[in-house]
């Protein structure tokens, strides 16, 4: 199991935030893609709204590049998230519409191969893990 940093980033015409928004233990990036599109309730009853489900639907298909700017080949969202670790750094991103704001997501491993107790001294110390 590894531990990854969910962090966000809100748009809005008035104003910006950013920040983390859980710990999360999974297997690897696929799980953490699979856990945030469900949407579920953190332990402190917030929810991590996205999109996630929805474009998966939409069966876009993206085209990669390579540095000369030439497709090399092509991904569905789903890949080309788990791919970027989420939209936050996705470098394609729109932000044309902010009336309603726009929050973006993204995860980074902080440790790999987490133990049981590393999790178990971060919780006791009130760090919030949720686990995948």
């Amino acid at each position: 199991m590894n531990l990854y940093e969910i962090m966000m980033e809100h748009y809005a015409p008035k104003d910006s935030q950013k920040g983390i928004y859980t710990y999360l233990v999974a297997e690897c990036d696929e799980a953490v893609y699979e856990w945030l599109k469900q949407e579920k309730q953190l332990k402190d009853e917030r929810v991590i709204y996205n999109s996630y489900k929805y474009s998966e639907e939409d069966d876009d298909i993206f085209e990669l590049y390579d540095d000369n700017y030439e497709v090399v080949g092509t991904e569905t969202f789903k890949e080309r998230m788990i791919r970027l670790k989420g939209n936050l750094y996705d470098e394609e991103e729109s932000f044309d519409d902010l009336y309603y704001g726009k929050t973006l997501l993204g995860w980074k491993t902080v440790k790999e191969e987490i133990t049981e107790e590393e999790i178990d001294v971060m919780q006791r110390t009130g760090i919030s893990i949720e686990v995948a």
